[in-house]
């Protein structure tokens, strides 16, 4: 059903949880992972800026990617530069040019104030894909009993 999984992360703590999801997802239907960080970046008058050095979103791929094998499942990663703004269509094209039949990120991300002004990347990444989407979202019970975000509900 789903043999091609991409699973968006940003770093946050939301993201972090679609890891384990789309490792189960992709357990179940023997499925391979495609691990994508969109990197925004800005422009401003003299120069083009990111929030993030390009080491660091490097780093979170290569560990989601090592998470995912050493779990038994193929996976692969890329790290895409996008214009801010823009990272929910890069996200839907990424999976579109690789074949992607599911698409599994966290409830929010780190543009929490861009997504009150704006709309969150994960709303318009499902009005956009073509594709299922699979929103992960904090289990209550263990975000009231830890203070923090820590297990899913799939």
């Amino acid at each position: 059903m789903f043999k091609n999984i991409l699973v968006a992360i940003d770093g946050s703590t939301y993201s972090q949880l679609s890891l384990p999801a789309a490792i189960e997802v992709a357990k179940k239907f023997d499925s391979e992972i495609f691990v994508l960080h969109a990197s925004e970046h800005d422009r401003g008058r003299a120069t083009v800026y990111s929030l993030e050095t390009p080491a660091s979103a490097t780093i979170l791929v290569a560990e989601a990617v090592k998470t995912a094998r050493d779990a038994g499942v193929t996976a692969r990663g890329e790290l895409k530069d996008v214009a801010a703004g823009h990272v929910a269509r890069a996200i839907v094209e990424t999976a579109e040019a690789n074949g992607v039949d599911l698409i599994v990120m966290g409830s929010r991300g780190l543009s929490d104030i861009q997504g009150l002004m704006l709309g969150s990347v994960t709303h318009k990444v499902m009005q956009i894909a073509d594709v299922p989407v699979l929103v992960i979202r904090p289990d209550r019970k263990a975000r009231a009993a830890n203070g923090s975000v820590r297990a899913f509900e799939v």
